[in-house]
């Protein structure tokens, strides 16, 4: 019990593995999760050596070949019920496994053992790590039980090797993911809380310049007023205009330290493209994203979506995120007029987002479109 409170301590119970959503996750877990059906090659020896019916062998045979497909699916397609708990879906897979193992077992017996492993897996890497740690505890104790109950004499002396030694190595392995999930996410965080910084001093930086300024120009102002009136009218008028330009600029920077949330932004954007009478295309569900490009692609959608309304002349504005590789890509159409610059440098606010996407690793273009235009950001 000891061990399981260490392990569960030191990786964060929190982060809930997801399915995989692009073309390289699902070749990856096809490649990882596949690598060890290996394994089943004691399966297949102990039905070729198997002395059961001709009936019985077709139908183990036929579990067999199935029990891959179901297998690497629960990897693929972990939610099967989207409405409902991730657990429920894995508790089918799991039943789905053991009736196939079940019917393999009638044929070699000791196939119902074999298939362990792959429950396990399916509990260990497709839930929270307390949950999957739980999960490969009570599936282990079970095989010694069905060992014990189906007095598998042969079978106890590999069971630590095919049945332990996986349960130990997958804690493991699924322990490195989570250390190096929360890892990235507080990287990421770091990141984020460092621009904030940078942001807060921009605004310090500000406000005591320009305050300083205005306390010295009024003092000045007061001794004009009694001896050059014209004098002090032009120190005013410098106050107002210091006034007017420190605003502005506390504004753009106080909007750097908010941190817009991207499914918010769309709805925003819905609501003010509809608003405009413009028709808004939107992604009916958000791939996973970092913190990092959810927070760019939210500015990104912000200030596009600004620009539309104002100056496009559009009809319609479409707007997609989807994979590209190994990375994210935002896309920003409309059919309006078109613009005629395409490099974003030239534009004050797509400036800014474009010094903000760089500086996050990405790249933002400008394309034109027959007709309209299309702003496009991969990160």
């Amino acid at each position: 019990m000891s061990l399981i409170w260490k392990i569960s301590n030191v990786g964060q119970t929190r982060y809930l593995p997801e399915a995989p959503t692009t073309r390289q996750e699902r070749r990856a877990i096809l490649f990882v999760s596949g690598v060890w059906l290996a394994f089943l090659a004691w399966t297949v020896i102990g039905l070729l050596d198997s002395t059961a019916t001709v009936p019985i062998q077709v139908a183990a045979w036929g579990a067999l070949a199935a029990f891959p497909f179901v297998y690497l699916r629960g990897f693929l397609h972990p939610d099967i019920l989207p409405n409902r708990s991730r657990h429920v879906s894995t508790l089918l897979y799991t039943a789905a496994l053991i009736v196939l193992g079940l019917i393999t077992s009638q044929a070699t017996p000791t196939a119902i053992i074999n298939i362990v492993p792959y429950l396990m897996a399916q509990w260990i890497f497709n839930h929270r790590l307390l949950t999957g740690i739980l999960a490969v505890v009570v599936l282990f104790f079970a095989a010694v039980g069905v060992v014990a109950v189906a007095n598998f004499d042969d079978y106890a002396n590999w069971f630590l090797a095919s049945v332990g030694s996986p349960a130990i190595i997958m804690i493991f392995i699924r322990i490195s993911i989570e250390m190096s999930a929360t890892q990235q996410e507080r990287s990421e965080q770091l990141r984020l809380a460092q621009q904030r910084e940078e942001l807060a001093s921009t605004v310090h930086d500000v406000l005591g310049h320009s305050l300083t300024t205005v306390t010295v120009k009024v003092q000045l102002a007061q001794r004009l007023l009694d001896t050059d009136l014209d004098a002090a009218k032009t120190e005013l008028a410098d106050i107002e205009a210091l006034a007017r330009r420190s605003l502005s600029e506390v504004r753009a920077t106080v909007t750097d330290l908010q941190h817009p949330d991207l499914a918010e932004q769309l709805d925003q954007a819905a609501k003010a493209l509809t608003a405009a009478g413009l028709t808004f295309y939107r992604p009916e569900a958000l791939p996973r994203l970092s913190l990092v490009q959810q927070q760019i692609f939210a500015w990104v959608v912000r200030e596009a979506v600004t620009n539309v309304i104002r100056h496009a002349n559009a009809m319609s504005c479409a707007i997609d995120i989807c994979a590209v590789d190994e990375q994210m890509r935002l896309r920003i159409d409309d059919d309006g007029t078109g613009i005629a610059d395409t490099e974003p440098q030239s534009h004050h606010g797509l400036a800014g987002l474009h010094r903000r996407v760089v500086s996050a690793g990405g790249s933002l273009e400008i394309i034109g479109l027959e007709p309209g235009t299309r702003l496009e950001v991969t990160l």
